[in-house]
C-alpha cells in the first residue's frame, strides 16, 4: 500500500470518529432510586416531594420533583426581593420565602439579571412591558399556565394580558412541555439548549386544576450531583409527572427549593445565591 493510500485511509478513520463523536447520545442512567421524600398536608394544601438520584457511568444527578395540590389558585404567589420590583435588589430565596411564612418556594426568573426586556407582571400587577426574545410564561387567575413563543411575543399588550386574567408571567425559558407534549427546544437561546449541557435547574410545571409542579435539579457539587441535569431531561420529567405546562426558570448557582422553613436541596456555590424573586405556595 503506497503512501497516500495509507494517507487517505487515516483521514477516513478520522472522520468517521469524528462524526461519531458528533452523534454521540448523552450518557445512560444506569440505575434511578428514590432517596428521600417530604410532605406537607393541612385543610388547603397538600404537598408530596421525591428526591430521586440517577446514576450515570462518569457521574451522578440528584434532583427533587415536588407535587403540589393547592385549594385555592390565588395560593401560587410570586414575590421580590426587598419587597419591590427593583433592578439592583436581590435576596436568597430562603430569606424571602420565610418573610412570606412560605410552605415551599423556589428561585424565580431574575427579572433584573441579564436585561430589562420582556413582561413582567407579578401577584396581578404590571410592572414592564418591552420587547423580548424569550418565551413567557403566563399564570391565570384561575390556576392554568399557557405560553407565549418569543415568535408571538407582542409588545404593549400588558394591560390587554391583564384584563384576560394574566396574575403572574416569567421571562426567562424556554418553554418545555405545552398541552401535555414536548416543545422543540431551540437550538440558540438565552442558555446553552444542547442535550448534552448539565446545569443545576428550576422548573414549574401546571398539571391541570390546582396541580402544580416544580422540579430543582442540583449540579456542580462533587459527590453529590456533579453536573446537573439537561433541559431535554428536565422536559422528560415533567411529561412522566403529567405536566400539561412546564418551563424553564433561571438555573445554575440560583436553583433552590425551600420546604418548610429550610433550603432542602444542596446549591453549586459555597453558600445559597442571592436572586431577584421566587415563586411560592402560600398556606
Amino acid at each position: 500500500m503506497n503512501r497516500k493510500i495509507i494517507i487517505s485511509v487515516f483521514a477516513l478513520v478520522l472522520m468517521l470518529c469524528f462524526a461519531a463523536c458528533a452523534q454521540a447520545k448523552p450518557d445512560t442512567i444506569l440505575e434511578k432510586n428514590l432517596e428521600a421524600s417530604y410532605a406537607h398536608e393541612s385543610e388547603t394544601l397538600k404537598i408530596d416531594i421525591e428526591q430521586w438520584h440517577y446514576a450515570y457511568k462518569k457521574h451522578d444527578l440528584r434532583f427533587f420533583v415536588a407535587h403540589i395540590y393547592v385549594n385555592d389558585p390565588s395560593q401560587l404567589k410570586a414575590a421580590f426581593a426587598g419587597e419591590e420590583y427593583n433592578k439592583t435588589y436581590v435576596e436568597a430565596t430562603s430569606d424571602i420565602a420565610a418573610r412570606h411564612d412560605a410552605v415551599i418556594a423556589i428561585n424565580g426568573d431574575y427579572y433584573n439579571y441579564k436585561d430589562d426586556t420582556g413582561l413582567i407582571i407579578r401577584n396581578g400587577v404590571l410592572y414592564r412591558d418591552k420587547k423580548g426574545g424569550r418565551d413567557h410564561l403566563l399564570v391565570m387567575n384561575d390556576g392554568s399556565f399557557e405560553v407565549i413563543y418569543r415568535s408571538d411575543y407582542v409588545q404593549g399588550a400588558g394591560e390587554e394580558q391583564l384584563s384576560r386574567g394574566v396574575v403572574q408571567s416569567f421571562f426567562f425559558g424556554p418553554a418545555l412541555v405545552d398541552n401535555g407534549e414536548a416543545v422543540e427546544i431551540y437550538k440558540k437561546y438565552i442558555i446553552n439548549t444542547t442535550d448534552e449541557t448539565r446545569e443545576p435547574r428550576s422548573a414549574i410545571g401546571w398539571a391541570g386544576g390546582n396541580h402544580y409542579i416544580f422540579v430543582v435539579a442540583d449540579g456542580r457539587r462533587n459527590g453529590w450531583s456533579e453536573k446537573g441535569m439537561t433541559l431535554q431531561e428536565l422536559q422528560q420529567v415533567f411529561l412522566e409527572e403529567g405536566a400539561q405546562v412546564a418551563y424553564n426558570l433561571d438555573g445554575g448557582g440560583s436553583a433552590s427549593l425551600y420546604f418548610e422553613g429550610a433550603r432542602i436541596n444542596q446549591s453549586s456555590g459555597t453558600r445559597e445565591r442571592s436572586v431577584s424573586d421566587i415563586v411560592y405556595i402560600a398556606k
